[in-house]
């Protein structure tokens, strides 16, 4: 048994005889390994070190040589900088000189380059124009050059592979000043909707090739408007399946003297600002003739009596400036305006749309665009209205229009008799200069107004505590890609509340460009809508636009209106009789209150809006055919339905089977 040393200590006798057993001692083989592995751990261990010693070396070498290259780079960077910020003539000699024709004026170097996926333009050696984003930009492409100093005063892209583009292209050319320098160029397409009044106009500016551009042909063109053709290349398309070559045309253009760019006005005000705006921007026709330049400064016809002076008017826009310049010209053109009452908002830093604002002395604001697409409209409209009632703290409505609206010349006048509606009625949303329903053959009446479950906007106004204690707090948030109006239309924001309309529109959509709208649909759903040109209209039964009394009205109305035949078919024109100030009436089927499939198909065939359910109230639409009141109840939805007479079948149209429908809409897009 091996001993046992306990905390107290043994016996000293009993230490004094105890001697190491035999099992007990080292070896010395075992004691000779210990010192080998030792001393073979401290070489590990130096070998070790020097493997670090060496990756430390490594990445020493790889920093030193990443650190003097980027000394390179910022040296040659700032090199290039500091040689960009020299003086131009000091700076263009390290390059390539300017120029300069016998009479010592500067000669502009001018590449301009065509082809399907990407055009581009360089003056000088600077690229003033690049388009290469897929399924962007296609049509014609136009710059114009001042010709005194070649800086860009305008850039313009025209669809004119789609419908009334070429009408734009035309107005465009024409509204630009005699003596610029035009430069044209094709992306992918720009001859299908190009008619013979833009291809003519094209040629009587010197185009050799204008009239035989065809389908997917490329084509640069350098012209001094009204003066010397500069260069002009084409190669035309092999087959319709494939498009033509690329072309790059270059050219010189000689400028012009300033003495010879420039008008000189009077020095006034507003004659200050006219230079400042046409010394900058193109493409606004007479504004900047020099000889009789077109009024910049209106002055209507004040309001009597007006309840609309302390509102403020929200202009809704975005980079769009000619849209922007139309529509402030009409605002500013009807009775009653109060200039210092606008404001004019612009999604993101857009020089040229505030160029148009500072043009009129106008306020403009802009901000930072947030989101995209639809959801970037969105979060642009409320920016606007909560800065417009930030700005106007007192005010209780506000006047909400947007860049591409025209403004009719009683549409202050519109607005003051009825703004009051508004205060007194609670089951009012809003008030809209715009009716969805009102063509030139179904409008008629500019004194008449209607009451309508839907929002229609396009000119409309809205009540502060509406939008603060509402809208504002649950307006869509930037991820959420909706429409502004379609959210306002939907039943959890309206809450069964009507909009006040009139029978003729105090507003007219003219914009054919923008997210949700093209040639194609502004012709089939907008261009023929009915705009009201008769000043200081005085409207009929106001008051009878109130919640209760409008309900007598309509039923005074059924009482007295006359019953169609209908055994006829709605869509033909006999259908209604050729008679004018009468009222008539016809029954159609609406099972339920959302059943809208006769309604959807009677709208299309009467050339309508139809791609949803607006203009009605309680099932029942107001409209005019052969200037006469026509009124359209659903039955058996409609609480009017009880004005039916037994004897009378409500109509009922089937839609289309689903293949027609959808070869119709392919056929249409």
């Amino acid at each position: 048994m091996q001993p046992v040393l306990q905390a107290n200590g043994p016996d000293l006798a009993v230490m004094a005889d105890w001697e190491l057993r035999p099992q007990h001692k080292v070896a010395g083989p075992r004691q000779n390994r210990s010192w080998y592995l030792a001393w073979k751990y401290k070489l590990s261990n130096q070998r070790a070190v020097r493997r670090l010693c060496q990756t430390g070396a490594v990445l020493f070498l790889l920093v030193t040589v990443i650190v003097n290259i980027k000394l390179i780079l910022d040296t040659r960077r700032a090199a290039s900088e500091e040689e960009s910020a020299q003086d131009y003539d000091e700076a263009v000699q390290n390059m390539e000189p300017p120029r300069r024709s016998v009479s010592g004026r500067k000669v502009l170097d001018v590449e301009v380059y065509s082809s399907r996926s990407k055009v581009y333009v360089a003056v000088d050696g600077t690229t003033v124009l690049e388009d290469e984003v897929q399924e962007q930009g296609r049509g014609i492409h136009v710059i114009v050059l001042n010709q005194a100093t070649g800086h860009v005063m305008a850039k313009r892209v025209f669809d004119t592979y789609s419908p009334h583009e070429d009408e734009a292209l035309v107005l465009f050319l024409n509204m630009v000043a005699r003596g610029r320098v035009l430069i044209f160029t094709v992306k992918d397409e720009g001859s299908f909707h190009l008619k013979d009044t833009a291809k003519n106009l094209l040629k009587s500016m010197g185009s050799q090739m204008a009239l035989s551009l065809s389908w997917r042909d490329m084509w640069t063109f350098v012209v001094k408007k009204g003066g010397q053709v500069y260069g002009e290349k084409h190669s035309k398309s092999p087959a319709l399946s494939t498009w033509g070559d690329p072309v790059l045309l270059k050219t010189d253009v000689q400028l012009t003297s300033r003495e010879d760019a420039e008008c000189h006005w009077p020095d006034t005000e507003l004659n200050r600002r006219r230079k400042k705006f046409c010394s900058k921007v193109e493409g606004y026709g007479s504004v900047c003739s020099c000889k009789d330049p077109t009024p910049i400064e209106f002055n209507p016809e004040p309001l009597k009596g007006t309840k609309v002076l302390n509102v403020p008017v929200a202009v809704i826009a975005g980079n769009r400036p000619n849209y922007l310049y139309r529509m402030l010209r009409s605002l500013l053109s009807a009775q009653g305006v109060v200039p210092q009452m606008i404001t004019v908002f612009i999604d993101g830093y857009y020089e040229e749309p505030m160029d148009v604002v500072e043009l009129f002395g106008l306020k403009g604001i802009q901000h930072t665009p947030i989101s995209i697409k639809n959801a970037r409209v969105s979060q642009h409209y409320k920016a606007s209205l909560t800065a417009t009632f930030n700005l106007h703290p007192d005010a209780r409505f506000a006047i909400v229009l947007e860049e591409d609206l025209d403004i009719s010349i009683d549409f202050f006048s519109f607005l003051s008799q009825t703004l009051h509606l508004l205060e007194e009625d609670e089951s009012l949303y809003c008030i809209s200069a715009w009716n969805d329903q009102g063509y030139e053959h179904t409008a008629e009446d500019p004194s008449l107004l209607y009451r309508v479950e839907t929002m229609p906007g396009l000119g409309w106004v809205l009540r502060k505590s509406l939008y603060k204690d509402e809208l504002e707090p649950k307006w869509p948030t930037p991820e959420k890609l909706w429409d502004w109006d379609m959210w306002m239309r939907m039943p959890e924001q309206r809450k069964g509340r009507e909009c006040i309309i009139p029978d003729v529109s105090r507003s007219y959509h003219f914009g054919i460009v923008g997210l949700n709208m093209n040639g194609y649909f502004h012709e089939a759903y907008f261009k023929k809508h009915k705009f009201n040109t008769v000043p200081s209209v005085q409207l009929k039964n106001v008051e009878s636009l109130k919640k209760d009394a409008y309900e007598v009205e309509i039923h005074q109305l059924l009482s007295e209106a006359k019953v169609l035949d209908h055994s006829k078919n709605p869509c033909e024109d006999s259908f209604i009789p050729d008679t004018e100030g009468k009222t008539y009436v016809m029954f159609i089927r609406m099972e339920q209150e959302a059943d809208f499939t006769t309604w959807n198909q009677l709208a299309k065939c009467l050339h309508i809006w139809d791609l949803d359910v607006r203009g009605n109230h309680k099932g029942l639409w107001r409209l005019f055919r052969k200037k006469n009141h026509l009124l359209v109840v659903g039955v058996p939805a409609s609480p009017y339905s009880i004005k039916k007479p037994p004897s009378v079948t409500p109509i009922y149209m089937e839609p289309p089977p689903k293949e027609d429908a959808a070869g119709g809409a392919a056929e249409q897009t």
